[in-house]
């Protein structure tokens, strides 16, 4: 896998600062309040450690650090649960830093949490967390909320996330070598004029570039301009609100398909791709009201028939489903009906009624914060593992307007590592001001295309008018005005990740170029004249056109192409 090859260097050769970090041998470790002995069973090595007899939910293997104030520091371990909790039917595993200043003050936090965890499968939990100024000592160790569970711990890893990373002259260069392709062009034949040229015109990007849209002001005669700066900006789509339960079927047996169809419609008729968003979300407040009252039984045979109707309805329209959203941190449906496993379930349900469109996970606090970071990972890790169908993995990035590349650089190369591709789905950063907000749009960007395992990004809004946080949007006014910002995302998405060239080129000569992956138009002009046009792609091989000529010096003609 590319993006695997291409994970940041630094990162790959940082040095875990755990000592026995595999417990191979019973050293290095305090077990307070609990037991601890060596078990046979272990994630890598020979051995892991058996913790049980546990007194408090925080008791568990730990040990002292000695680092370094003012850095941020990765943190993860693997646990299995050996049971969960009397009538629980699963438990959430915790990773909990003891940090203790130079005061001698101690306080407690957690550096990230994985849900739904049954007995008998190794998970990964932790997450990165900034050391402060002031702290004398760090203690690292796994927590399970009910002492009454036991379980196995082992490969403990803390390494500090490295900041030297230089990303304008890296990311410039990461992204010629992912994004670009070789094209080389030729002419040949009986005809041998002068005059020749031959121009490329990138019709579509490889890369998806898109946003969310909002359907009443798609058809707001109000708004004309909204759908116009879209259009001339994006190539993908995602419906806001139009397509989630609470929009399709606010009250039990009345449905609402027909303005999100009739925008789903419009947009497939422009050429824009569309994700559709959402199949179930799992929120206490965001659930249809009707649903809160229904027993698990009632409720299950409610879920298929939404999957199907919702298939039916739009199959064959979207490339990407995402099938329960935010289900790390929204487990309404896991709680109705008893079943920590339901979103694999509904995996496998939606795509037996639609098997050609690819299923997401998507979830938020993955780069934009870090405490579901490693959760989101051993999620995708168990889905490939359990044969679940999922096909990539959605990251939400509502960011506010101070974070750090590193760390984010850092999350996404946790991510990577599941080895699916991912998708930027939901990208805002709340800024008010207007020049701010366009260099970090773009510092966000340039990290997110030059990122091997990233496919596409898309907006979560761009016009003040129609936007969750409007410091966010990249366009003011009723006109649709691009800001700073707009001008700085269309400039990079319109001009400077696309590649629109003209060569002069004679009889017999090559033309040679790095252009950008995608759909390309290939005009042959004579004199300034257009006297051919072709339609081609662009894509990990690169291409090759051979242009045949034939005809009078003053009047010559393209016989044919031939493309690749």
């Amino acid at each position: 896998m590319l993006w695997l090859l291409l994970i940041l260097p630094g990162f790959l050769k940082a040095q875990n600062l755990m000592t026995n970090p595999g417990f191979e041998k019973f050293s290095k470790y305090d077990c307070w309040s609990c037991t601890c002995t060596l078990s046979s069973d272990s994630h890598s090595g020979s051995h892991s450690y058996k913790v049980t007899n546990r007194q408090y939910e925080w008791t568990g293997p730990s040990q002292e650090l000695n680092l370094t104030p003012d850095r941020t520091y990765s943190f993860k371990a693997w646990a299995k649960l050996l049971n969960t909790a009397p009538g629980k039917i699963y438990s959430n595993l915790d990773s909990l830093l003891d940090i203790t200043d130079n005061n001698g003050k101690q306080t407690y936090v957690s550096a990230g949490v994985t849900p739904f965890i049954t007995p008998g499968k190794w998970h990964v939990v932790g997450g990165d967390y900034y050391i402060p100024a002031n702290t004398k000592s760090v203690r690292f160790s796994v927590k399970v909320p009910d002492p009454s569970v036991n379980f196995l711990v082992d490969d403990y890893e803390v390494t500090w996330i490295d900041h030297s990373y230089k990303f304008e002259s890296d990311e410039d260069k990461r992204i010629d070598q992912l994004r670009k392709a070789n094209l080389q062009m030729s002419l040949s034949g009986s005809a041998a004029p002068s005059g020749l040229s031959v121009e490329v015109q990138q019709v579509k990007s490889e890369f998806g570039w898109g946003s969310v849209i909002n359907v009443a002001a798609m058809f707001d005669t109000s708004k004309p301009n909204y759908m116009k700066f879209f259009y001339a900006l994006f190539e993908w789509s995602v419906l806001e609100w139009s397509l989630k339960w609470t929009a399709t079927e606010p009250v039990k047996g009345q449905l609402h398909y027909d303005l999100p169809l009739k925008g789903v419609n419009e947009m497939l008729s422009k050429g824009i791709k569309i994700r559709g968003h959402n199949i179930f979300w799992g929120g206490p407040n965001v659930v249809p009201k009707w649903q809160k009252d229904l027993s698990g039984s009632q409720l299950k045979p409610l879920l298929s028939k939404h999957m199907q109707e919702m298939t039916s309805k739009f199959k064959g329209k979207f490339q990407h489903w995402d099938v329960e959203n935010e289900n790390l941190h929204l487990h309404f449906y896991e709680d109705k009906l008893q079943d920590p496993h339901i979103t694999e379930w509904m995996f496998r349900e939606v795509h037996k009624l639609d098997p050609h469109t690819q299923l997401f996970l998507n979830e938020y606090d993955v780069v934009a914060g870090g405490m579901s970071t490693q959760a989101y990972k051993d999620q995708g890790l168990q889905f490939k593992a359990d044969g679940v169908p999922v096909a990539g993995m959605g990251i939400q990035s509502h960011l506010g307007p101070n974070f750090d590349l590193s760390v984010m650089k850092h999350r996404l190369d946790e991510v990577a590592e599941v080895g699916l591709p991912i998708w930027i789905t939901e990208l805002d950063i709340d800024e008010y001001d207007a020049n701010k907000k366009a260099k970090k749009y773009a510092d966000v960007l340039k990290l997110y295309f030059s990122h091997p395992a990233v496919h596409g990004v898309l907006f979560w809004g761009f016009s003040d008018q129609n936007h969750w946080r409007p410091n966010a949007a990249i366009a003011n006014g009723k006109d649709v005005t691009p800001n700073a910002a707009g001008k700085k995302v269309q400039e990079l998405l319109k001009h400077t990740w696309r590649t629109n060239e003209s060569h002069n080129i004679s009889h017999g000569q090559t033309v040679k170029i790095r252009a950008f992956k995608g759909s390309y138009k290939l005009l042959v002009h004579h004199n300034g004249k257009v006297i051919h046009t072709e339609n081609f792609s662009l894509g990990d091989s690169g291409n090759s056109l051979k242009i045949n000529l034939s005809g009078t010096g003053s009047n010559p003609h393209v016989d044919h192409v031939i493309i690749g």
